[in-house]
Formats: C-alpha cells, sequence, structure tokens
C-alpha cells in the first residue's frame, strides 16, 4: 500500500494565482490540509497593473475582496490612448480615444505588492501552512496513485522533504514545472517585444491644476477623472502605460516590438524609459520632472511564452505559470482566474473521489487553443497600427465590444461554469476568435499600407472620440461593435483611395520603418 501524502496540496508561488488557490480550497474545505511555498520574504514592488472587467469579476464576486479593493487600492475608470504626430505637438492638439464618463464594471488598478500580500495572509488565515521564504529544489512527480514528493529548502533552517497528493504550480514567470516537463516554449519569432518599466514619484496627473491650466482642452470633451484611467502613449511600434498607484506614485513603462522600434539609447533601463516618455507631448507634461525610483526597476527581452500543457497526474499549472502574451490590454489576470477556478475545482473533485482524467485532457487542449485565440485576435502584429489614431478607434471599439459580448458577459451570467472553463470556448467563442482575427490581421496591413503611403497617423491630431456610451455585458455592447466596424471599413476605403507616398512617412525620432 502507497503511504498517505502529507499534504493533500502544495502550492508553489504564494503571489496572486497562488493565494488565490490557496484561498479557494481552503475556503471551500477547512480540512484540506495545503501548504504554500513562496520564495521571497516579502513581495516586491511588481509593475503597477491594471485589471479588465473579467479580472475585476473575479477579484469580486469568485474572492470577495470588494472592501478591501475599494479601501486601499484605486477603481480603474477605463482605458485611454493618446496619439501625436511629434514631440513638439501641444496635448491640446492630440487625439484621444477613452471613454468620456466613468465605467460601469469595478476594474482596479493594482499595487501588486500590497494585493499578493493581502491575499496571502488571507490564505494563511484561511488555514494554509506558509514556508517562506524556501525554494523548492527537486520535484519528483508520481506516474500512479502514490503521491508527489518535493524537497523544500527554506532560508533558515534544514531542508525538508514533503510528500503530496496534489501539486500546483502557481510560480510565475519562472515557470519551474513547465520548464521541468519541457513544455514550455516561447514565441519571441512572431511576436517579438520588450519592455522596461519603473515607478515613479513627482508625476504630474492629467487632473492637476497645472495640467488644465496649461492645456484648457483637457477641461472640454471629457468628464471622467483621466488620471485613474490607464493611460497609454501611442506611437508606431511601441505603447507606453501610465498607471497611478495608492502611495500617489505611478507605474510607467514601454513596450515595443523590436522589429519597428528601439526607445532612446542612454545609460541605464531607467534613462531610456524617462527619455522614451519624454518623447510624447503627454509623456512630457506627466514625467518632465518625475523623479525615478532607481531600485524599482524591471525589463524583459522577451514578454511571450506558454506551456503546451497545464495538467497531468494531480499536477495542474496556473497562471503566469502557463503562459503570457501581451500587456496592452491587461488581459493576464483573466487567465489566473480561469486556471486557478478550473484547476481548484478539478482538485476538489478529485479529493472528493471522482475522475478528473476528462478534465485534464480538457485543460491541455483548451488552455493553448485559447491562448492562441486571444493571441491572434487581440496581439499578432498588432505594433505595425499602434501609432495611427484612426486603425486603434476601429481596433478600440471592436476589439472592447466583443470582449464584453463574450468572456464579460458570460463570467457575469454564469459564473459557476464559465470560469472553469477557458475563453472563447466553444463553438461560439471560435466565431468570434476568428472574426477578431481577420479585422485584426487587416488593420495590420492597412498599418503598412499607410506608412508605405506616407498617410500612416493622418488623424493624430484634433479628435477626441469616446464610445457612444460605457461597455456593459449587455446589447449595447453590439451597438459599439457596429461603430467600430464602420470605422474599419471606412480605412479600408480611404487607404486604398490614397494614391502612392505623398510624403514623407510620420514617426517619432528613434522609431525604425520596417518594410513587411
Amino acid at each position: 500500500m502507497k503511504p498517505a501524502a502529507e499534504y493533500d496540496v502544495v502550492i508553489m508561488g504564494g503571489a496572486f494565482s497562488g493565494s488565490s488557490a490557496g484561498i479557494i480550497l481552503k475556503r471551500n474545505h477547512p480540512e484540506l490540509k495545503v501548504l504554500i511555498v513562496e520564495r521571497t520574504e516579502h513581495f516586491n514592488r511588481k509593475v503597477g497593473e491594471s485589471t479588465s472587467e473579467v479580472a475585476g469579476c473575479f477579484l469580486t464576486r469568485v474572492l470577495h475582496q470588494s472592501g478591501y479593493l475599494s479601501a486601499r487600492q484605486y477603481q480603474k475608470h477605463g482605458l485611454r490612448l493618446w496619439f501625436c504626430k511629434s514631440p513638439q505637438d501641444s496635448v491640446c492638439d492630440l487625439t484621444e480615444i477613452g471613454p468620456r464618463f466613468q465605467s460601469r464594471l469595478p476594474t482596479y488598478q493594482l499595487d501588486r505588492e500590497l494585493l499578493d500580500e493581502h491575499l496571502l495572509e488571507e490564505a494563511h488565515q484561511h488555514g494554509c501552512e506558509l514556508m517562506r521564504p524556501a525554494i523548492v529544489r527537486t520535484i519528483s512527480l508520481s506516474e500512479d496513485a502514490g503521491p508527489h514528493t518535493l524537497e523544500i529548502h527554506p532560508q533558515e533552517g534544514q531542508p525538508r522533504t514533503v510528500t503530496t497528493r496534489w501539486l500546483l504550480d502557481a510560480s510565475g514567470k519562472a515557470a519551474v514545472l513547465a520548464k521541468k516537463l519541457g513544455a514550455m516554449h516561447s514565441y519571441a519569432d512572431e511576436h517579438p517585444t520588450s519592455s522596461i518599466w519603473c515607478r515613479f514619484s513627482n508625476v504630474n496627473d492629467l487632473d492637476s491644476f497645472k495640467s488644465r491650466k496649461k492645456f484648457p482642452s483637457l477641461m472640454k470633451e471629457v468628464k471622467s477623472i483621466r488620471s485613474t484611467s490607464t493611460n497609454h502613449l501611442m506611437g508606431h511600434g511601441w505603447w507606453s502605460w501610465i498607471i497611478p498607484l495608492p502611495d500617489r506614485s505611478f507605474s510607467a513603462g514601454v513596450t515595443w516590438d523590436r522589429r519597428l522600434y528601439e526607445p532612446p539609447a542612454g545609460p541605464s533601463p531607467v534613462s531610456r524609459l524617462k527619455a522614451h516618455l519624454l518623447t510624447h507631448p503627454v509623456g512630457k507634461l506627466m514625467f518632465e520632472d518625475a523623479i525615478a525610483d532607481e531600485d524599482d526597476v524591471f525589463s524583459y527581452k522577451n514578454l511571450i511564452y506558454r506551456a503546451d500543457r497545464i495538467a497531468g497526474n494531480r499536477w495542474v499549472i496556473v497562471g503566469d505559470a502557463a503562459g503570457f502574451m501581451d500587456p496592452l490590454y491587461s488581459h493576464g489576470l483573466d487567465f489566473c482566474g480561469h486556471t486557478v477556478s478550473a484547476a481548484t475545482d478539478m482538485i476538489l473533485r478529485e479529493l472528493d473521489g471522482q475522475c478528473v482524467k476528462e478534465t485534464v485532457e480538457y485543460l491541455n487542449m483548451a488552455y493553448p487553443k485559447s491562448w492562441r485565440t486571444w493571441f491572434e485576435a487581440l496581439y499578432k502584429d498588432k505594433y505595425f497600427y499602434l501609432g495611427d489614431a484612426e486603425l486603434m478607434r476601429a481596433a478600440f471599439l471592436m476589439d472592447l465590444a466583443t470582449y464584453f459580448i463574450g468572456p464579460v458577459r458570460l463570467v457575469y451570467s454564469n459564473p459557476d461554469y464559465e470560469w472553469n472553463r477557458m475563453p472563447y470556448d466553444g463553438p461560439a467563442g471560435e466565431v468570434f476568435g476568428k472574426f477578431m482575427a481577420f479585422y485584426n490581421r487587416r488593420l495590420a496591413h492597412l498599418g503598412r499600407e499607410r506608412l508605405r503611403k506616407g498617410i500612416f497617423g493622418a488623424q493624430n491630431h484634433g479628435h477626441v472620440w469616446s464610445p457612444r456610451s460605457s461597455f456593459s455585458p449587455d446589447t449595447s455592447a453590439v451597438r459599439i461593435l457596429w461603430d467600430g466596424i464602420k470605422v474599419w471599413l471606412k480605412a479600408e476605403i480611404t487607404t486604398a483611395l490614397t494614391p502612392a507616398q505623398q510624403t514623407a512617412p510620420i514617426r517619432m525620432p528613434t522609431e525604425r520603418l520596417v518594410e513587411a
């Protein structure tokens, strides 16, 4: 007879996904023996993170963190995009895309250091055992009904060998289990993106007296607070985020496609980042006198990766340990919510004596398929048209409308079923995914054509484009989708009718011109 496992579940990683899994497991079955192994003594000051509506639903209706989030984090009021033609432009002249009023569904600007510590403490209060700081050195996965074995090295004390029936990998970008199994792959050739980010203090926000006095147009058109939106500065081949945090600092970063753009040269990543921010009029307005936190600078060369399989014989991978594609639309925590929900449901059913073989097969099929659908629908070659306001207006309307018609509506209307499935699952999701991938390819093509013809960014001045209403998971999203389709079709016609290049292409000083 096989010896009984010491734990029912061992969770590698105590940040968002790991602590969420611990909370769900112990909240539903307090008798379970759950161990969380976290390698850090204290979570560092991660990049500021903006949630989508799906992640907001997971935080407020699955984890029930509404009270904490309202007291300790900023509520987000939509996504807004800023376009320019040159660094010397006046902010009054720029084209702006974003909501005119406040958002309808809960979303948040997150200081992940605070949130992760809070969730891990709550998991501990629910009864999860915590080893911290500690590193899992060796993993021996069982191929039969016997327990898995892990050798854990705490920072202080002797190494410890533990056995567990289930192993849940929430190790984030370290992707411990996927790498061990040879299941992790980079897609950098297809999506060669890099990123630099930092936290800044002494930032002049867009709603300050100074900003509004200097640029009176900021008081017109838009009635919502811009500072608590996620503000994106847009350019050909790159975009920058500006996210406010509860201590009044701002997280700012740049993500770029290496085929198309390279930030200004400089002696350090943070000097390159700040120099880049100052090439955009909004960035200059906000960050000219900003002070960078030199101890809070991060960079990645390749952002995109994915595991080929995320479940097996009583092991499962969740969150960023399973994959990541692009931060543009802040969908990272969406996949965290779906994978954590599916994993914990599977674990609880198996511990209750049910066979979960079909669920393992489903996850290994559905996760890579869903990941690929999202990538082709939203991100593949998008950097070829990011800096063109008209093309991004079409994408903004269509991308967000289809998101609300599909994933947002589903997790709110049928949470018990949808959270355990992968996004864009099923026949309807497949149809929407193909439609989105089609118009994304067309917009990328139009971006190339406009660059070739010298009309890229022609409407980057003089517009404030807001959706006809705030996005909601109802029929209003269908009307907004139609608005986006009309903008797209108009762009197709105007691009086709424009003759060969008439003027020099509109581009930022450090932008690369790449024929593709």
